[in-house]
């Protein structure tokens, strides 16, 4: 009889054996639950071998461990800072806040996607609302907070969703090199598929993420722009980050008017700007309107948060390190959280930031 030559499933099979009446990936299921509660890999060991017949060489659970972070079936979630998160309602009344106990970003984008999703329950239950919609500034961080959403939507419990989500671009993208931090390329993750378990719809922002300042009126007669503008009164929950540490130059948006118009930049500096929101800037006291050559396409103004927080609904503000230094934006979130006018309803932080509130 002649030899086969062996597939690629064969090899995978004979190194993944079936051991105890479980097919590999129970038996990684196993490992996992009993490593998450806290046993050690020779625990883990002896427990397969006395409750489950199964014997593992020694490097095994490690190397089974190593398999299911590569599958992305463990997740870790970053604790809660309660005192933190009183400390601030204490000191701004009114406000939600969830502190992350992290130096992480993605750790915050987590709970900025959970929070979403708490959200959106809500208004389904208080309002049987078959629609929500949910405006997206952009940036790396928001983008993770997308891609989070998706997966826990496909997560139960799946009651309280409403029938359809429709997500709209707050921002235009305006890195050629790198389209990823753009809503209108991450909401790709949200697109309906067998997958997610209700419809979604979008609302793209169709323009130069740079313009020109005198160009805007015309950009936004042009149909296709003119058309998230007048959809724009639809929105029920907005969610963006902000950028900090401008002097050091790690703003996204202070690297886009350095390179465009340096007299932009050195307006800004003159008018005391010290981060943006929504690629808007902000001083220590307030969205800085100070008309400059060239400007981001946004969809709002930070002068219009406090309007839309009126009407009942709400914006979240995700704030984690510095995507350059890793260091903390308490300077940034300071400026935001002390406007007399609130512009945020929602604030998921990192713990060093927060702690830098009150220093």
């Amino acid at each position: 009889m002649p030899r086969h030559s062996r597939t690629r499933q064969d090899l995978l099979r004979s190194s993944r054996p079936e051991r105890g009446g479980l097919l590999y990936d129970e038996q990684v299921s196993l490992v996992c639950r009993y490593f998450s509660r806290g046993d050690t890999p020779s625990d883990i060991r002896r427990i397969l071998e006395s409750d489950h017949g199964i014997t593992l060489k020694r490097e095994e659970p490690w190397q089974m461990i190593g398999y299911a972070a590569a599958k992305g079936w463990i997740r870790f979630v970053a604790p809660y800072e309660r005192e933190l998160e009183e400390m601030i309602r204490e000191r701004y009344g009114g406000l939600s806040v969830t502190v992350a106990r992290t130096g992480a970003t993605e750790d915050v984008s987590f709970h900025v996607a959970r929070t979403l999703l708490d959200l959106v329950r809500a208004r389904v239950v208080q309002s049987t609302a078959e629609e929500v919609h949910i405006g997206f500034a952009g940036g790396s961080s928001l983008r993770a907070a997308a891609r989070i959403l998706a997966d826990l939507l496909c997560q139960p419990p799946f009651d309280h969703l409403p029938k359809r989500l429709v997500f709209h671009a707050m921002v235009a993208g305006f890195n050629v090199q790198d389209p990823r931090p753009d809503p209108n390329a991450f909401f790709t993750y949200l697109a309906s598929g067998a997958e997610l378990p209700i419809e979604t719809r979008f609302v793209a922002l169709l323009a130069p993420g740079i313009v020109q300042t005198r160009m805007m009126g015309d950009l936004k007669r042009i149909p296709d722009i003119r058309e998230a503008y007048d959809r724009a009164s639809e929105i029920d929950i907005i969610v963006t980050s902000a950028g900090g540490h401008w002097q050091e130059g790690h703003s996204a948006l202070y690297d886009l008017y350095q390179r465009r118009s340096r007299p932009s930049l050195d307006a800004l500096n003159a008018a005391g700007c010290i981060g943006d929101m929504m690629w808007r800037p902000i001083g220590a006291g307030g969205p800085i309107e100070v008309e400059t050559e060239v400007r981001a396409m946004t969809l709002m103004e930070l002068a219009d948060l406090p309007a839309f927080l009126r009407q009942g609904k709400q914006v979240v503000l995700l704030m984690g390190p510095c995507g350059e230094c890793r260091g903390p934006k308490s300077e940034v979130l300071r400026a935001i959280l002390n406007q007399p006018k609130r512009m945020v309803s929602h604030v998921v932080v990192d713990s060093r930031s927060a702690r830098g509130l009150f220093t």
